[in-house]
């Protein structure tokens, strides 16, 4: 017996329900916004009916309409749930994940098992399906057979039961009336063995069952009353072939359908199949009961489905998400808010508003092309999702890689796509699409294509223009003003040729910086452009590179840009960060160059970040910078970036992934929006924007309760306020600066003390005594 080392974390749960989702994120908390609409498995759980999609689990219960979300935030382990299953004997809920890891849920407490994934195995550890006798719960493996004991909570045995102890892809398990087990693999037909058999370790107590074709694929197995059924994949056309066995014998289970079979389930005297495209489901001499083929007119698209104890049916489904048929015959959605998918390439925040879309462009600047042609808004409260389905006029577009938010009237957005131009959104729905025929935009120059329009990045500057960089032609640079007349300007860059740009910030200066893409002909990293509204042809340009003199910028290629509330530049390349500090001086024959910033670490001095690749850059309202990166997870690193504050990783944190794609920060939230190559999650930041007066100050939480542990924040400061925090009677407790406009307070004063119950006062005033405010905080103990 193997035994193992459980990490238990305790639910007690900050269970998100739905109707709760918009409430406020404490400060130094996270919260998901994954997608929930792509459903992969769905089981009973007593009262409860659980779902997983690869992300995350969440329940609805029937007996209080509620549904909780559970995932990496407040309890499971990782992320990737490739199965699931339940054991009512032992209350057990089992999750199990690609990468071999396992969580066990038991009376609202998550045990980690993560043996098999440490384990040395090589090859595929994907946990494909999972299956019960009695207390054991049997893992089919990319590499075998693994035995866990749900009891115990411990690994009980390893199966290897290819040729000679081989690995071999097992996709499913089961056993018949008479202790045989079935294997089902994906290249080398069914194993069968004795289930008591004092030995199943040894591989040869495994053999091929050879009354089928032993070189298919069978990837679903199920016993349901007396009979195994096992589909066997057909791979052109795509559809499964399904077998009975009964009485020693196969015989093929001949069908009024030809589809693949997604997932079949035995439940409550019923075997339910689901297919592709629908359900069916039968009864216990095999006989069709019903089928579903549509929800309420939408076509289906079911992973998994069960019947519960009531007779209701629910349907885990990849694109509708967990819908369930009502006792009055209509398909009821079960609703969470969140993007349609985990895919994050562009991403932009202003106000309350979040939008991201997903992508995009490959590493060599190519087309992904079909990406989803889908926009996800999320408002504070809840996600909205715009996609051809809501407006058909969205298909007009592919690969979409930037947007940004109208400052003047956030309900209008522009959204640029790598092949089909810009789009102009207002509440959702597409009012404008631009290219060759109704702007300056230019397409693709090797292109006879002339919609070939290639939109890297957008941008509004200051007196609310935005500007619009395209690839692959001199004609590179547009800005789009509504007020004037013609409202599209372009700007002739001819020091570029076919090169790639990418994304695009303004400075303080109204300069505009554009990504390059880093060609062995081409010399840059960098452009740089600055306008004569005047005479457009006598605007100015650079690119920067390495050279001193010329940049000076850090590593061959940049891939992050941001600009400080000091105006300076930070860009981030493979070999860390570059500042410009006196970006200001680029035009002027003065030196500009890009320094790097020396940090120091224990005895050695070092450049910040030079051995990470800096994949994201944002600034929050104090002016500290957030830096992701590949493969080395998130840092919050001071105004200047001398001092690191955080450093968040997949080990000490809730973020889904190391591998950092895009940054946005919620300026009147300090929520930091951090998409990753695994989903969105965010971390709300103790940083607001400052506000020019003290017009709307106020504390959260307020009251503060007894069973509040969190930090409390006090809102819509001045720009890095001074704050006194003082009892009733006027004695100081607290004081601290604010950080852009937002202060926090840990609820304890200078000893380290929780204050006492009663009222307490916050004094705020700016660095001149000008403004000044007073508000209360309420502490029950």
């Amino acid at each position: 017996m193997i035994t193992m080392r459980n990490s238990i974390i305790s639910l007690f749960l900050f269970l998100v329900m739905i109707t709760g989702f918009a409430q406020t994120t404490g400060i130094g908390q996270w919260r998901d916004h994954l997608p929930y609409s792509n459903c992969i498995a769905v089981k009973e759980v007593g009262s409860r009916i659980y779902c997983a999609t690869p992300y995350s689990i969440f329940y609805y219960d029937k007996e209080d309409n509620s549904i909780q979300r559970i995932n990496k935030i407040n309890g499971l382990s990782d992320i990737g749930i490739s199965a699931m299953n339940y054991n009512a004997t032992y209350n057990t809920l089992v999750i199990a994940y690609t990468n071999a890891n396992i969580d066990l849920i038991k009376n609202n407490t998550i045990l980690n098992i993560s043996d098999i994934k440490r384990a040395s195995i090589l090859g595929n550890k994907t946990i494909n399906d999972i299956y019960f006798i009695g207390q054991y719960a049997y893992l089919s493996c990319g590499f075998g057979i693994v035995v866990l004991d749900v009891d115990k909570e411990e690994i009980h045995d390893t199966y290897y039961i290819g040729t000679n102890g081989a690995q071999i892809n097992v996709l499913g398990l089961t056993k018949d009336d008479q202790d045989t087990l079935f294997a089902a693999t994906e290249k080398n037909g069914i194993y069968l063995a004795y289930a008591k058999s004092p030995n199943l370790a040894n591989y040869q107590s495994w053999k091929q069952d050879t009354r089928l074709t032993i070189v298919k694929k069978y990837d679903n197995i199920i016993t349901f009353n007396g009979q195994v059924v096992v589909s066997q994949y057909q791979t052109s056309p795509a559809a499964d072939t399904l077998y009975r066995y009964s009485n020693g014998q196969w015989g093929k289970w001949v069908m009024d359908f030809s589809s693949p079979v997604s997932h079949m389930e035995a439940s409550h005297g019923k075997l339910v199949i689901s297919c592709d495209h629908f359900v069916k489901y039968f009864d216990q001499d095999f006989n069709l009961i019903n089928g579903i083929y549509s929800y309420n007119g939408a076509y289906p698209s079911p992973s998994d489905a069960v019947f519960d104890a009531g007779g209701l049916i629910w349907i885990a489904d990849k694109n509708a998400g967990l819908v369930f048929l009502d006792q009055n015959g209509a398909f009821t959605p079960i609703n969470l808010s969140g993007p349609l998918t985990s895919l994050v390439f562009g991403m932009t925040a202003f106000g309350n508003d979040v939008y991201v879309v997903p992508g995009g462009r490959d590493p060599s600047y190519s087309p992904l092309f079909p990406m989803p042609t889908e926009i996800y808004h999320y408002n504070n409260a809840s996600w909205t999702n715009f996609t051809p389905l809501t407006d058909p006029n969205l298909g007009q577009l592919f690969d979409l890689c930037t947007v940004s938010i109208d400052p003047s009237d956030p309900r209008r957005i522009f959204v640029g796509s790598w092949g089909r131009g810009l789009a102009e959104l207002y509440d959702g729905k597409m009012i404008n699409r631009y290219g060759y025929w109704n702007s300056t935009l230019r397409n693709h120059s090797e292109s006879n294509d002339t919609s070939d329009i290639r939109v890297g990045g957008t941008a509004f500057d200051s007196d609310g223009n935005l500007w619009v960089v395209n690839s692959r032609n001199n004609w590179c640079i547009s800005r789009y003003c509504k007020t004037c007349n013609p409202k599209w300007t372009g700007y002739n860059v001819p020091i570029l040729g076919n090169d790639d740009l990418g994304q695009l910030i303004i400075d303080h200066n109204n300069q505009k910086w554009v990504i390059m893409r880093i060609l062995t002909s081409v010399p840059g990293t960098l452009l740089v452009f600055k306008e004569d509204a005047t005479t457009p042809a006598n605007s100015k340009y650079i690119m920067l590179n390495q050279q001193p003199g010329n940049g000076n910028i850090p590593g061959q290629a940049v891939f992050a840009m941001a600009v400080d509330k000091n105006g300076q530049v930070w860009v981030g390349t493979e070999k860390g960060i570059g500042v410009f500090f006196n970006p200001e001086n680029i035009f002027t024959g003065q030196d500009f160059d890009a320094q790097q910033i020396l940090v120091q670490q224990g005895a050695y001095v070092q450049y910040l970040m030079e051995n990470e690749k800096v994949t994201a850059l944002a600034v929050d309202g104090a002016n500290r910078k957030w830096i992701g990166t590949e493969g080395g997870g998130l840092y919050l690193f001071s105004e200047d970036g001398t001092k690191q504050i955080n450093h968040f990783t997949t080990e000490n944190s809730p973020l889904l992934s190391d591998n950092i794609l895009a940054l946005a920060i919620g300026p009147e939230t300090g929520e930091v929006f951090i998409g990753t190559d695994q989903g969105l999650v965010s971390y709300k930041g103790t940083a607001t924007e400052g506000d020019e007066n003290f017009s709307c100050v106020y504390a959260y939480p307020n009251p503060v309760k007894e069973d509040y542990d969190g930090l409390i924040g006090i809102k819509c400061l001045v720009t890095n306020a001074q704050v006194r925090i003082t009892d009733i009677e006027g004695n100081l407790i607290f004081s601290t600066k604010a950080e852009g406009g937002q202060a926090v307070w840990d609820g304890k004063n200078f000893n380290g003390r929780k204050a006492k119950s009663g009222v307490y006062l916050v004094y705020a005033g700016n660095n001149t005594g000008t403004q000044k405010i007073v508000t209360k905080i309420l502490i029950i103990h």
